[in-house]
């Protein structure tokens, strides 16, 4: 099982994962119980679900982590619009590369964080804010990936699709697009799991209620750490937790249904 770059069965990841779940929950319990940690600090497994209830019917906790999931949706969704065109396009012709790489590339280096007071400035503390900076948080990561995705395609179907007699742009829409669907879609997946990221930013600075009052998961956990307790604010991670692994579960599923062959989905 410990050779190089062996591939384990099925069986054998599911045991492997599930000894590590259940290691990491029985030091949790031993460290709770035995009070090694404050419960101020690291409460366990029964003071969490004591929590539930209250992060449910006071703090609204499914409310605020479906509008945080709906601005990481249109973010997304933005920068997709722009990114994978883009990608294509840069990945395929040269001088549109040339053209986007001085613009676009530093933006890869700067921290989303430090653009935050910009985009306050610019758009204020509403809906506008938050949702361009998960576009344009998204947009800088995804485009590099859009490209390589792009490059990755072998030279030799351009050659022998020239060789045919096809035009440059029947060789993007018959070749470089199909060919490159499925590791585009394999960026898009992991971009939106991205999003959790950038709207916790967006949302701990907010001052306003949101979308139909309710402001998100990442302006409730911040409110927590004023006003709640430890077991508060790790109910509403871990309902972070809970929707990326769903969402991104469904999107799993939905690659090996449209890219069967594509073994990364």
């Amino acid at each position: 099982m410990f050779e190089l770059r062996v591939q384990l069965t099925k069986t054998q990841k599911i045991l492997v994962g599930a000894l590590t779940v259940v290691g990491i929950l029985g030091l949790w319990v031993l460290v709770t119980t035995l009070e090694w940690v404050q419960p101020s600090t690291l409460p366990g497994p029964l003071g969490l679900l004591e929590a539930v209830p209250k992060m449910h019917y006071e703090k609204f906790l499914i409310a605020n982590s479906a509008v945080s999931l709906l601005r990481i949706t249109l973010g997304f969704l933005i920068a997709s619009l722009l990114a994978v065109p883009l990608g294509i396009l840069m990945g395929s012709f040269g001088p549109v590369r040339a053209a986007f790489n001085p613009l676009v590339g530093p933006l890869r280096f700067l921290p989303i964080a430090a653009v935050v007071p910009i985009f306050i400035f610019w758009f204020g503390l509403g809906e506008t804010m938050k949702v361009a900076l998960l576009a344009v948080g998204t947009f800088v990561y995804l485009l590099p990936l859009v490209v390589e995705s792009v490059d990755h395609v072998e030279e030799v179907y351009l050659k022998e699709a020239a060789t045919l007699g096809a035009s440059r742009f029947q060789r993007i829409r018959t070749i470089l697009v199909p060919a490159s669907l499925p590791a585009i879609y394999e960026a898009l997946r992991v971009m939106f799991g991205l999003g959790w990221t950038y709207v916790m930013l967006a949302e701990f600075v907010s001052e306003e209620s949101g979308v139909l009052g309710y402001g998100g998961v990442g302006y409730l956990i911040n409110n927590l750490r004023r006003y709640g307790s430890m077991a508060d604010i790790l109910v509403a991670v871990g309902a972070i937790l809970l929707i990326g692994v769903l969402v991104d579960l469904l999107l799993g599923y939905l690659g090996k249904t449209l890219f069967p062959w594509y073994s990364k989905t």
